[in-house]
C-alpha cells in the first residue's frame, strides 16, 4: 500500500482551544484575529479552529473575501453553501435549498443551477439570508469565520454586504459566534471605525502568536521523513528569524532544500532572500515620500513611543535639520503614510510598519 502523504501542518490546538473558550464564556461573541499575510492565519482557522469547533458541536462556516475580491457577496454565498452541504438536511430543509436560486456550487442536492454572475445584487443578498436562516434552523450554534474581512472596507459598493452581515449577526448573537481575521491593521481599523456601518465595534482584537521552536522541530522532523537528512535546529532558528518568522517563506526554503539536496539551510535562506528582494519596490516607495514622512518612519522604527511626544518631535526635527516640527505636520505625515498602507496604529500614538522587510531596508541605510 502507498504510504500516507507527509503532513507539514503544525497543529495549534492550544490556541484554537483558547479562542473557543473565550467565545463560549459569554464575555464576547466576536473576536478579531490579526496576522500579516503568509503567517499561517488561514491555515490555522481552516485546519485547527473550525475542526475543533465542529467537534464541540458548532456548524463551522469559512468565508474568504479574497477568493472573489470583486464580489464579496459571492464569497459569502459559497462559504454558507459549503457549510450547508456538510449537514444532514431534513426533507423540509432540502426543499428550502431547492428554492434558493444560483447556489449550484457543490450543493448538498447535487446537480446544476444558474450561475451567480447572472444573479442581481439584491437576489444575492436574499440568497445569503436564506442560507443563513437555513443553518440556524439546525439546533447547533454557528461559528462564522470571516477571513480577510478588511477587504469589505475597500469599496463603497460593498456596503450592502456590511449591513447584511451586521443584521444577521446582531439578530442572532445567542446562536452565532464570529471570528474576523485580517492581514492589515490599517484595513481593519478603517472597517472597524466606519461611522455609517460600525459592524465590528464590539469585537475584541487578538494577534496570532508567532510560531516558535515547536514549529521548527516539527518541520525538521517532517523534512527528515521526506529526505532522510537531518537539519541543525539552531541553523533552522537562524533561518526562521532571517525571514521574519514567516512560515510561508520558511516552507519555501525547506522545499528548496528537499529539491536541491544537502542540509545547508543558511545558504539556501541567503539565496532565497536575495532572489525575493524588494529592493526596486522599496526604492520607489522611499523616493515617493516627503522628507517629513521619511523622518516619521525612521522614528517609528527606532523608538517604541508616541509620534506626538516631545522626544518624537525633537527626533523628527533633527532628521529634517530644523529647529522644531509642530504636531499638525506630523499628523499630516501620519495620514499620508496610513493611506499608503505603510504604517498601522498600535494605540497611544504608536505605530508600526506594515512590512517588516521595508523597515529593515530603511534601517540598512540603503535609501
Amino acid at each position: 500500500m502507498p504510504s500516507a502523504p507527509l503532513d507539514w501542518h503544525y497543529p495549534r490546538t492550544d490556541l484554537a482551544d483558547q479562542i473557543l473558550d473565550r467565545l463560549e464564556v459569554g464575555a464576547t461573541t466576536a473576536l478579531t484575529l490579526f496576522a500579516p499575510r503568509r503567517m499561517g492565519k488561514t491555515e490555522f482557522v481552516v485546519r485547527d479552529l473550525l475542526p475543533m469547533a465542529v467537534e464541540r458541536g458548532y456548524i463551522g462556516v469559512y468565508v474568504n473575501f479574497w477568493d472573489r475580491k470583486d464580489d464579496p457577496a459571492e464569497s459569502l454565498i459559497h462559504g454558507l453553501n459549503k457549510a450547508a452541504a456538510g449537514l444532514k438536511l431534513t426533507t423540509r430543509l432540502k426543499q428550502t435549498m431547492r428554492r434558493i436560486r444560483g447556489v449550484g456550487f457543490n450543493t448538498p442536492l447535487g446537480g446544476a443551477s444558474a450561475s451567480l454572475k447572472d444573479t442581481s445584487d439584491s437576489d444575492k443578498l436574499n440568497i445569503i439570508q436564506e442560507l443563513f436562516d437555513l443553518l440556524l434552523k439546525e439546533e447547533q450554534n454557528v461559528l462564522l469565520a470571516l477571513d480577510e474581512v478588511q477587504h469589505l472596507a475597500t469599496a463603497s459598493r460593498f456596503e450592502p454586504i456590511v449591513y447584511a452581515l451586521r443584521g444577521m449577526i446582531d439578530m442572532n448573537r445567542e446562536r452565532v459566534s464570529v471570528l474576523y481575521t485580517g492581514s492589515s491593521r490599517s484595513g481593519l481599523q478603517r472597517l472597524f471605525r466606519r461611522r455609517n456601518a460600525p459592524l465590528f465595534s464590539s469585537s475584541q482584537q487578538i494577534d496570532l502568536p508567532d510560531l516558535g521552536s515547536g514549529y521548527l522541530q516539527h518541520t525538521a522532523q517532517v523534512f527528515h521523513a521526506a529526505s532522510h537528512r537531518t537539519l541543525d535546529i539552531n541553523a533552522c532558528s537562524t533561518a526562521f528569524k532571517a525571514v521574519k518568522r514567516v512560515p510561508y517563506d520558511y516552507r519555501q526554503i525547506i522545499d528548496q532544500l528537499i529539491l536541491h539536496g544537502g542540509t545547508d539551510i543558511l545558504s539556501i535562506t541567503a539565496h532565497y532572500l536575495e532572489e525575493h528582494s524588494q529592493e526596486a519596490s522599496y526604492q520607489a516607495d522611499w523616493a515617493s515620500l516627503k522628507p517629513v514622512d521619511r523622518a516619521v518612519l525612521n522614528f517609528i522604527i527606532s523608538a517604541n513611543a508616541g509620534v506626538y511626544t516631545a522626544a518624537a518631535r525633537a527626533f523628527i526635527a533633527e532628521q529634517l535639520g530644523v529647529e522644531d516640527v509642530d504636531v499638525p505636520t506630523i499628523q499630516n505625515a501620519i495620514n499620508r503614510l496610513r493611506r499608503a498602507a505603510h504604517i498601522a496604529p498600535l494605540g497611544q500614538g504608536r505605530y508600526e510598519l506594515e512590512d517588516p522587510y521595508f523597515a529593515d531596508w530603511i534601517m540598512s541605510g540603503e535609501e
